[in-house]
């Protein structure tokens, strides 16, 4: 019984010796890239791979990690530099609440009314987390209703009384949404149902 209790303690010892660095930490995956763009501040559209696995998800909305076709290395775009991006079925667009806070916002979905969503690290409870806002747009709202033009950021507990300007129109999708529950992607799927009406 010694003999194998000593063996555990040496096996155990040998695989944290054997750890890198020595370190406690989330192991980081290798980058996987995939075919993007990028609008540039001039409006110029620039192809190439955009890393879809950063290590930490909030940093697709604060940058970019590039390569250029024929180039070996990976660089970061900023939002000084690039006014959009994409990959796949992701779509991101800058957006300015100040001089000074300047994020990427994806497109959960697009047309007349976007839905937008921006994430962000913050702690809860003493742990790291991802959280996450949601803002709505009306792109074409009338000189009357001007300030639906505006990005507006949703309160999850009254998202449903805060949309109703953006779908007053539409009454049957608006009453349809659970006014109880924040379903980010119900909510897309009802802005989209909107939007197909004004195509």
């Amino acid at each position: 019984m010694k003999k194998l209790l000593s063996l555990l303690f040496i096996t155990a010892a040998t695989v944290a010796i054997a750890q890198p660095g020595g370190k406690k930490g989330t192991p980081k995956m290798a980058p996987t890239l995939e075919p993007g763009y990028y609008v540039t501040a001039k409006g110029d559209t620039v192809k190439g791979e955009i890393q879809t696995n950063p290590d930490n998800e909030g940093d697709l909305y604060k940058q970019i990690n590039f390569k250029a076709p024929g180039t070996p290395k990976v660089v970061v775009i900023t939002t000084k530099k690039a006014k959009a991006y994409g990959f796949g079925n992701n779509h991101f667009m800058l957006y300015s609440a100040d001089a000074s806070n300047e994020v990427y916002m994806r497109y959960l979905a697009k047309g007349r009314l976007n839905f937008m969503e921006v994430k962000y690290p913050t702690t809860f409870a003493g742990a790291d987390i991802i959280a996450a806002k949601y803002y709505i747009q009306d792109s074409k709202a009338d000189e009357e209703n001007r300030e639906l033009r505006d990005m507006k950021e949703l309160n999850e507990k009254f998202y449903k009384k805060e949309l109703k300007p953006y779908m007053k129109d539409q009454a049957m999708i608006w009453s349809d949404m659970d006014k109880f529950v924040f379903k980010p992607e119900a909510v897309a799927n009802s802005v989209r149902e909107y939007n197909r009406m004004y195509e």
